[in-house]
């Protein structure tokens, strides 16, 4: 059904390449991801998905972790549950931790957590200019954790206008209601601003769902505030600098675990960053430099007002803090016509602390703090790249990275990205990445710990084609993708205290197939993707190399199909099919005290969406979620969203 859906749609946009008149991607469109330099989407081998502002503004109803979930090779489990709830980002099958958040190149990470990765709950989409997603491994560039590929956030801009202002209001199911707004303004030639702040409110459902299906466990909600403002100056003709402060905060209810409702557990999450940086034109070519900090703290609380039935302890505190310095300079020169270099330095620190504190009727129980002082580790790293654009139809990247890292030494990464233009509607690529995630602080310092970990090493190919129209607007693309990454960090039981360890053990898989299309016919904008993957892991068994088969929650199969229409110059409207293969899972049930293996059904949801512009500076939109009321799983335990709906206002002056 998945893969003849998709081909059917495929064909379709194929076939209408060369009717193309309005883009819907355009591929002559400027990106910067690719190798950090402003090019052409046309002009890379690697394989990269723009989601533009006008499909943000579209989708300004949904989360981040909803839209993400919507792009080719992605799933964001967790992102059709009760807005708060733990979102798990996958690139291509890879589990999470292996996809580095990157805002405005710059990534972002969260050191107390296992995986390292940032939570996707904090981030407003409302300040979001657009998002770049890179695929494969992009170590040589963006160093640890990019081993499936990037997201890069790029927040909105200041307004060419000495004074611009956007607002959104708008309500909808379960309670929710938002509300954001952005100003800047350019106050010369030489200074701009962009200051930015989102509400948003949600009763919610509950994040357990109930095994007898009756509806009765208490609603969970949540509570966000992001703020963020720039300040930009520009000094003569050569150099620009820039200051960035940032503060998102949210409250959640959260419950006990899979089909465990709590009426007083709840998190509490906060990221403050700080940030200066600078461009320099120099000698033909270009310098930039930048500085970012981080803090984040996170709590999770369970009060003893109410025990659930099945819970073990009466009160629960965990305390959660993390701070990341993080440096870079590099600069970009061409070398001829067709030849860019790039070269740059970079040096990550980072350090988290947490507490640990229960009450259960055996009486408190305190884990051993651990500090800071003792959980931090630092990196330095140089890399470069070459890239030929273009000459005679081929185009190539070829880099490679040295890093240094505190406790396990130095790993090497590189990467080769040739591609080749068939006459002017044919592009072939093959990309060819070693990638590398460093152990985190949870896996070097917890209890758990162990400080001879080395770091999971990678390797990635891809080949595959684009064809594209004349005018470069429309596309269909075709890529094979295979992941092989060493050294995988596991938790392994032992028989002494604390009983249990990370080691380097297990070898990890993941190969599959990537096809995504976009055309414009007449006023209709036609996408479809679809995504087959397998995920495998050899691991030794009796000391014999075992492999199965392990994309836990994560699909084999999943499909996007997407219409939109242009009914007039002020009515827009559009519908998008979503459909999930069937999946593994696995979840720890408290009234049998053991781990139970669970298939779960392969579903669609049907979304629909409408804006009509009432005049030149106000629109109202309807955005309409799984409008058939389909039931499903994402996580077994916990319930997720049926048809839910928002309404809103977006004004511009």
């Amino acid at each position: 059904m998945f893969k003849s859906l998709f081909f059917c749609s495929g064909l379709l946009c194929v076939a209408s390449l060369s009717m193309a008149q309005n883009n819907v991607t355009n591929l002559n469109e400027v990106v910067v991801t690719a190798n950090k330099v402003p090019q052409k989407q046309l002009q890379t081998g690697k394989v990269l998905t723009v989601i533009s502002k006008e499909i943000l503004e579209r989708n300004v109803g949904k989360s981040l972790g909803e839209l993400l979930n919507q792009q080719v090779g992605m799933q964001v489990v967790g992102s059709q549950l009760t807005l708060g709830a733990n979102q798990e980002v996958s690139i291509r099958g890879l589990s999470n931790g292996y996809a580095l958040l990157l805002m405005d190149g710059i990534p972002l990470n969260d050191p107390s957590t296992i995986g390292n990765y940032f939570d996707l709950n904090v981030i407003s989409i409302d300040q979001i200019e657009r998002i770049e997603i890179l695929k494969g491994g992009q170590s040589t560039l963006y160093g640890s954790d990019a081993v499936g590929g990037v997201i890069n956030i790029i927040r909105k801009k200041a307004s060419a206008k000495p004074f611009s202002a956007q607002a959104n209001l708008s309500g909808g199911s379960y309670g929710t209601w938002k509300g954001a707004l952005n100003l800047s303004g350019t106050l010369s030639k030489n200074s701009s601003y962009a200051v930015a702040y989102t509400k948003l409110y949600s009763k919610g459902i509950s994040q357990a769902a109930n095994k007898k299906d009756d509806n009765l466990n208490e609603k969970d909600a949540f509570n966000q505030d992001a703020f963020r403002a720039q300040f930009q100056q520009k000094f003569g003709a050569n150099l620009t600098t820039k200051v960035f402060v940032t503060n998102e905060t949210y409250r959640a209810d959260i419950d006990n675990g899979a089909f465990s409702d709590d009426k007083d557990f709840v998190a509490n999450s906060r990221s403050t960053q700080i940030g200066v940086g600078a461009e320099y034109f120099v000698g033909g070519g270009k310098l930039v430099a930048n500085y970012h900090y981080n803090d984040l703290k996170r709590s999770y609380i369970n009060d003893s007002n109410y025990v659930a039935p099945d819970a073990y302890d009466k009160y629960s505190a965990s305390n959660y803090g993390a701070k990341t310095n993080y440096a870079e300079l590099y600069g970009s020169w061409s070398l001829g016509k067709n030849i860019t270099w790039l070269v740059g330095a970079e040096y990550r620190a980072q350090k988290m602390n947490q507490t640990y504190l229960s009450i259960s009727d055996w009486g408190p129980y305190e884990d051993a703090p651990l500090s800071d002082a003792l959980a931090n580790v630092n990196q330095v790293s140089g890399y470069t790249s070459f890239t030929l654009n273009n000459l005679g139809g081929f185009g190539a990247e070829a880099g490679g990275r040295y890093n240094h890292h505190s406790l396990y030494g130095n790993n090497f990464t590189y990467t080769l990205n040739p591609y080749y233009l068939l006459g002017k509607n044919l592009k072939v690529l093959a990309n060819f990445y070693s990638s590398f995630k460093s152990p985190t602080l949870y896996q070097l310092y917890s209890p758990y710990g162990n400080t001879a970990l080395n770091p999971e090493k990678s390797f990635t190919q891809e080949g595959g084609f684009q064809l594209f129209s004349n005018n470069q607007q429309s596309y269909f693309r075709a890529v094979y993708f295979n992941t092989t990454i060493n050294d995988v960090i596991i938790f392994q039981s032992i028989n002494t205290a604390p009983y249990g360890k990370y080691v380097n053990f297990n070898k990890q898989a993941s190969k599959g197939l990537e096809l995504d299309a976009q055309a414009q016919l007449g006023k209709f904008n036609l996408s479809a993707t679809y995504t087959h993957q397998i995920g495998e892991l050899t691991t030794k068994v009796a000391g014999k190399d075992t492999t199965y088969k392990n994309l836990i929650r994560r699909p084999e199969n999943a499909f996007t199909l997407s219409l939109g229409y242009q009914a007039s110059s002020k009515l827009y409207v559009s519908s998008t099919l979503r459909g999930i293969g069937a999946r593994k899972d696995t979840y720890y049930d408290n009234d049998q005290f053991k781990s139970i293996n669970v298939d779960l059904d392969a579903y669609q949801l049907l979304d629909v969406y409408g804006e009509y512009r009432i005049n030149s500076k106000i629109k109202a939109y309807a955005d309409l979620r799984n409008i058939l009321n389909t039931k499903f799983v994402e996580i077994t335990g916990y319930q997720t969203r049926q048809f839910n709906a928002s309404i809103g206002l977006s004004l511009q002056f």
